[in-house]
């Protein structure tokens, strides 16, 4: 592979952050991944518009407050520029509130500033993948995130509900592997079933939680269990 190609598939970064030694900080963490690029550094969010007009990166990293608006009012200004770009939240704030609104932006990451190297870098990668990302300091506010006004089941989540209650034993089994990473081939020879089958359940599962994705099942279903083990 030639030098050339190496380059075309670096992954673009821009950082939105009015905390210059965070910022500074930032871009010296990844800048020493070989495979991730820095294409700016915005303190606000009209700098952050004007460098998209000019740099088109693949993932931003957004904090969530900045001096001359809220990184969440910002989204759709983003969007608007380049509908393709990724977009981390970053809260150095209790994130109850922010969460929320962020995810309706239908943003594809959430990391806690105190997040450590290595988190950021995973969280990056993750999402150039496509998929998603939630810090693991989210769990105490992840109920928060996921109650809705659209009907009953969504306000379970925030409810402590027995989980042991709300999948079947199939569906747990299923859900234990997600946790765990497992792909739905890999749930398939586990199980011993159809990987049609395992697309039915997980269907379900995701119904049963009111969420979209797996990532979002994952952090829900690690948000209840601990509140099942501290009720017990």
């Amino acid at each position: 592979m030639s030098m050339g190609n190496e380059k075309s598939e670096n992954i673009k970064v821009l950082v939105v952050d009015d905390h210059t030694l965070f910022a500074e900080g930032t871009v010296s963490l990844l800048s020493s991944e070989t495979n991730l690029e820095i294409v700016g550094i915005a303190n606000d969010g009209n700098q952050c518009l004007t460098l998209l007009r000019s740099k088109t990166p693949d993932i931003i990293l957004l904090d969530i407050s900045l001096p001359d608006c809220s990184g969440i009012n910002l989204i759709d200004d983003i969007k608007s520029i380049n509908p393709k770009v990724k977009i981390i939240m970053l809260t150095g704030l209790n994130p109850k509130g922010y969460l929320t609104k962020s995810l309706q932006k239908d943003v594809h990451g959430f990391l806690l500033k105190e997040c450590n190297k290595k988190e950021m870098i995973e969280a990056v990668f993750f999402v150039a993948q496509g998929k998603e990302y939630f810090s693991k300091g989210l769990a105490p506010f992840l109920k928060f995130a996921f109650v809705g006004s659209n009907g009953d089941k969504q306000a379970l989540i925030s409810q402590p509900i027995d989980i042991g209650e709300l999948l079947s034993s199939r569906e747990k089994e299923i859900m234990d592997l997600i946790v765990k990473g497992f792909n739905n081939q890999e749930i398939s020879s586990t199980l011993d079933i159809t990987i049609r089958t395992v697309k039915y359940h997980t269907s379900n599962i995701l119904f049963k939680l009111s969420v979209k994705s797996r990532s979002k099942a994952v952090a829900v279903w690690t948000e209840m269990s601990m509140n099942e083990v501290e009720r017990h």
